[in-house]
C-alpha cells in the first residue's frame, strides 16, 4: 500500500555572516556560524523556500508537488 506521506525539502535562502580577522580559514568559522544562524532561527529572521519532494515508496523526486495528489 502506498503511504500517504511525502517528504518536502527546503532551502535555508539565508546569510549568515561572521566577522573574522583578514585570513581565517572559513572552516574554522563553521561553528560560529552555526550558532548566529540558530539565533536566526529563534528571532524567526530567515528565508526557506521550497525546493522538491521526496516519495520514499518510489524513490522519485519531483519540484511539481501539486501533481503528487
Amino acid at each position: 500500500m502506498k503511504s500517504q506521506i511525502i517528504n518536502y525539502d527546503f532551502n535555508i535562502d539565508t546569510l549568515v555572516t561572521v566577522e573574522a580577522p583578514m585570513g581565517t580559514d572559513p572552516n574554522t568559522l563553521i561553528e560560529k556560524a552555526i550558532t548566529k544562524l540558530k539565533e536566526q532561527v529563534n528571532r524567526s529572521d530567515i528565508t526557506l523556500s521550497f525546493d522538491q519532494c521526496f516519495d520514499a515508496d518510489t524513490g522519485n523526486y519531483t519540484e511539481n508537488w501539486k501533481s503528487l495528489n
